[in-house]
């Protein structure tokens, strides 16, 4: 009778357990990895609808310009131009959302002297979001009248910016690019509240 373990058997045991501990901590070094993943995009995902609300309240609180210009000053395709006050210190300024070199930018002017004025050279321009995609068929902003009901094609021409009564903002981001799940799309359609009809 045999009263202990050979060094044969005691070696089997040992590479088993260390197969076993490896296998665990590779595991779990996966799982760390998938929730990191995950919890960026989230935090990505999250940050973008933040600054989609601010990009509301500004759209949605356009008004006339501190010299009583219109409230909307130009209207593209990639770019939209408006006056807000986006900071609520009670001064009107000139708000431009654009797209360019893959992101979406926010510029401000502040307006300046008497009577205002709002000088393009004082634009304090501010990187919002990264990574974003727009095919070539498709336009960052859409624009649409008062006879808008939820169904109707956007505006095809913006020539006329009187008309202009919501805005779209459309656009896909990569918020984790070369990752999967690959881009995201975000939209909304904003009301201007002082340019409603009704």
């Amino acid at each position: 009778m045999r009263n202990g373990f050979s060094l044969v058997e005691i070696l089997i045991v040992i590479a088993i357990a260390t197969s076993l501990v490896l296998v665990v901590s590779s595991l779990s070094g996966n799982v760390n990895v998938l929730n990191n993943l995950v919890s960026q995009e989230l935090q990505s995902k999250s940050d973008i609808n933040q600054t989609l609300q601010i990009v509301t309240g500004d759209i949605r609180s356009a008004g006339p310009s501190a010299n009583g210009a219109y409230p909307i000053d130009a209207a593209g395709t990639s770019s939209f131009a408006f006056y807000s006050d986006s900071d609520a210190d009670g001064a009107i300024e000139r708000v431009r959302y654009f797209f360019a070199s893959s992101s979406i930018y926010r510029g401000v002017i502040q307006p300046t002297g008497t009577p205002p004025a709002y000088p393009t050279a004082t634009e304090v321009l501010t990187d919002l979001i990264d990574n974003v995609i727009i095919p070539t068929s498709t336009s960052l902003f859409n624009y649409y009248d008062a006879s808008y009901t939820g169904t109707q094609p956007a505006m095809t021409s913006t020539a006329n910016i009187a008309t202009i009564r919501l805005v779209g903002v459309s656009f896909s981001s990569d918020v984790q690019p070369r990752q999967s799940p690959g881009p995201q799309h975000f939209s909304i359609l904003v009301d201007i509240r002082n340019l409603r009809s009704n």
